[in-house]
Parts: C-alpha cells; structure tokens; sequence
C-alpha cells in the first residue's frame, strides 16, 4: 500500500513539474492536469476501500465526469487555435480575445 501512494505522489510531483517547465504548449499542460486528476480519482478510490464507504466510489465517478468534461473542452480549445493560428502555443490563446 506504500509503494502505491509513493508511486502516486512522485506521479503527481512530476506532473506539477512538467506544467512549469512545459508552459509553452496546451497538450502538455492539459496532459499534466489529467495525469493529477487521475492520481486525485485513484487516491480517493483508495481511501474508499479503506474507509469502507460509498461516497467516495460516487465521488470517484464525479471526477472522473468532469475530468472527461475538461478534457474535451481542453482538446477542442486546442483544435480551435491550431486550425485557426496554425500553432499550438499557449501565446496565442491571447488572440483568441479580439
């Protein structure tokens, strides 16, 4: 059980590093913020197990939703300024404003 929850901190503490240094691109920054959502959803499963309640299995399923829903939104924002800049830089999203 220890191996699972350091496996899942390093996850975590690697994905947060990687939002810092991959700033430049929304698909690594999208890809980081679901890597931490998915360690938060295997975290609370986790715990439901040990705690031996439900709340947590339905408030796993409710993370899970609205990961799927920032996902999409995530990936449709990018498909937007690619197809419309031609690039994928996170500097463009400011021309998206006029």
């Amino acid at each position: 059980m220890q191996l699972i929850l350091l496996v899942i901190s390093f996850s975590t503490i690697s994905a947060i590093i990687s939002i810092f240094y991959n700033k430049n691109f929304l698909l690594s920054v999208l890809i980081a913020l679901e890597l931490i959502i998915l360690n938060l959803v295997i975290l609370n499963i986790i715990s439901a197990f040990n705690l031996n309640s439900n709340l947590n299995f339905s408030f796993s399923l409710f993370l899970l939703t609205l990961s799927a829903v920032e996902a999409s939104i995530g990936i449709s924002i990018l498909a937007l300024i690619s197809r419309n800049f031609n690039t994928n830089s996170i500097t463009s999203i400011n021309l998206l404003k006029n």
